[in-house]
C-alpha cells in the first residue's frame, strides 16, 4: 500500500521514515594512559556515561517533486537526521527507506580526497553515485563550467578555499541526476551570486520531479523553496506542515527565547537594571519582538483623505503610517514593512534603507509614512508587518510581525487570478482576411 505523502497524495514515495530515533552512549572520561587503563582494570570500574538521543520518533515521507525544509536551533537533530536519511549512519530504532538515487551535500568537501585534483575528484564522486568514467566525461565540461573554478580544476583540492569546495560539490550533485537531493548549511558558504545560481537550479530540479531536503538558518529560503517544514527542537519534532507556518511558529518562539534570555541577563546585573528592563520590556505577545530601544506605538492605515480605513479598492491610494517613540537616540534605523496574504504568501517587504530613503537618527517621537499610490493588490485579505531595525536590518528594534489586517474590494465584476493587478490592456490586429472557397 502506497505511503501518505506530505502533501496529502498517496502514491509511491522517495522517502519515508518511521518512527526514526537515534542513540549515542556519551563517555564522561576518557583513560588518558595506559596507567589508568591498568588502575581501571584492577579496580574494575568503567568510565561513567551518559545516553544521548540527537533524533527521536521522527516519521515523515516525501514523494516526488516534494520539497521539504528542516529548522532548528544548533544541536536540534538536524545533521543527525540528514546524516540517517543519506546511509551515513543507521538509525537506532524506526525505519528508513530510501528510494531512488540520492545526492548530498551535508559537509565541506565531504566525499572529495585533498590530494587528488578537482577533476580526478569529479570522477571518483561519479564511482561512487554508480556512474562510470563515460557517463562523467560526457558531463565533465558542464560541471566544470557550472562550478566556476576555471584552471583550479587542475589543482588538487586542498589548495582549494570553502567557496571552491562548495561549488565543485553542488555541481557534481547535480550533475549525477539524482532522484533526491539533500543540502545542507553548506550552500552559505558560497558568494551571494553563487547561492542565487543554486537555489535557480534547485527549483529547476523540484520541477523535474526531484525531491528536495534542505537544511538552512535562512529562513527565507525554507519560505521561498520549501512547500512543507519541520522543526526539530531536542531530537524531537515540534511542528510539521506547511513551510509559511512553520517558519512563522520558529521565528517567533526564537525571539521570544532571545528575549527572555537577555532580559535573565539584565536582572542578574543589578535590581535597578532589572527594573529599566521591565518597564522597556515589551507586552507578553507572540508577534512582537525587539530590543524596545524604540517602539512603534500605533500603526494607522490612511486613503488619500488621511481618513483611517481597514477597506480599500483595488487602485486606492493607501498610506502605511507608523508612530514610534525612542528611549534613546538611534542612528541610522530602517523602518520597514511586510504585506502577506492571508495564506501566507509574501508579497513584498521594502524597508526605508533599501528604498533609498535614509534617516539619519531618530530621538524622541514621531511618524513615518509608506505611501502605494495606487493599490495593485488583487481582492482579498491581507496582513501587514511594521518594524524599525537597526540600519542592517540585523537587530530588531520593534517587530510587529502580521498585526495588522486590511482588506481590498474589486472594483468591478471582473476578476483576475493571481495576487497583483497589472495594469495592461489587451489589444489584437488581424494581419490577413480570411480566404473562404
Amino acid at each position: 500500500m502506497a505511503a501518505l505523502t506530505l502533501d496529502g497524495n498517496s502514491e509511491q514515495p522517495l522517502i519515508e521514515l518511521v518512527n526514526v530515533s537515534k542513540y549515542f552512549k556519551l563517555e564522561k572520561e576518557r583513560n588518558r594512559s595506559m596507567q589508568d587503563v591498568f588502575i581501571r582494570l584492577w579496580r574494575r570500574q568503567r568510565a561513567s556515561a551518559d545516553e544521548f538521543w540527537p533524533l527521536r520518533d521522527v516519521s515523515f515521507t516525501v514523494a516526488r517533486g516534494d520539497s521539504i525544509g528542516i529548522l532548528g536551533q544548533n544541536g536540534s537533530g538536524k545533521s543527525t537526521l540528514l546524516k540517517i536519511l543519506t546511509g551515513v549512519l543507521p538509525p537506532t530504532t524506526g525505519r528508513v527507506h530510501v528510494y531512488g538515487r540520492i545526492a548530498a551535500l551535508l559537509e565541506l568537501g565531504a566525499g572529495f580526497h585533498p590530494e587528488l585534483t578537482g577533476r580526478e575528484n569529479i570522477f571518483l564522486n561519479g564511482s561512487v553515485h554508480g556512474l562510470g568514467r563515460r557517463e562523467m566525461r560526457r558531463k565533465l565540461d558542464s560541471i566544470i563550467d557550472f562550478a566556476e573554478i576555471g584552471e583550479f580544476i587542475d589543482v588538487p583540492v586542498k589548495h582549494y578555499s570553502s567557496g571552491m569546495y562548495v561549488r565543485l560539490g553542488f555541481s557534481v550533485a547535480i550533475h549525477t541526476e539524482p532522484d533526491i537531493l539533500v543540502v545542507d548549511e553548506v550552500l552559505t558558504v558560497g558568494d551571494q551570486i553563487f547561492q542565487q545560481k543554486c537555489m535557480e537550479r534547485i527549483w529547476e530540479m523540484k520541477n523535474a520531479g526531484v525531491a528536495i531536503v534542505l537544511v538552512s538558518h535562512n529562513l527565507e529560503d525554507i519560505r521561498r523553496l520549501c512547500t512543507r517544514a519541520i522543526w526539530l527542537q531536542d531530537g524531537l519534532p515540534r511542528a510539521n506542515g506547511p513551510a509559511m507556518d512553520v517558519v512563522d511558529a520558529y521565528l517567533m518562539y526564537s525571539n521570544e527565547l532571545y528575549y527572555a534570555q537577555r532580559h535573565a541577563r539584565l536582572q542578574e546585573e543589578t535590581e535597578e537594571d532589572a527594573a529599566a528592563e521591565a518597564e522597556t520590556a515589551p507586552a507578553s505577545n507572540p508577534k512582537r519582538w525587539g530590543t524596545q530601544d524604540a517602539e512603534i506605538v500605533q500603526v494607522e492605515l490612511l486613503d488619500a483623505h488621511g481618513t483611517p480605513r481597514e477597506n480599500f479598492h483595488q487602485g486606492d491610494s493607501l498610506c502605511v503610517r507608523i508612530h514610534y517613540r525612542t528611549h534613546q537616540r538611534i542612528a541610522t534605523p530602517a523602518f520597514g514593512l511586510a504585506i502577506y496574504r492571508n495564506d501566507g504568501v509574501h508579497i513584498n517587504g521594502p524597508n526605508s534603507v533599501m528604498s533609498g530613503y535614509p534617516i539619519a537618527a531618530i530621538d524622541g517621537a514621531g511618524i513615518v509614512d509608506y505611501v502605494i499610490d495606487e493599490l495593485p493588490l488583487n481582492p482579498g485579505a491581507f496582513e501587514l508587518t511594521v518594524a524599525i531595525y537597526n540600519r542592517d536590518s540585523t537587530v530588531a528594534i520593534d517587530h510587529h510581525h502580521r498585526m495588522y489586517t486590511f482588506h481590498v474590494t474589486p472594483t468591478s465584476v471582473h476578476r483576475e487570478e493571481g495576487v497583483v493587478h497589472l495594469p495592461a490592456a489587451w489589444r489584437h490586429q488581424a494581419l490577413q482576411p480570411a480566404l473562404h472557397a
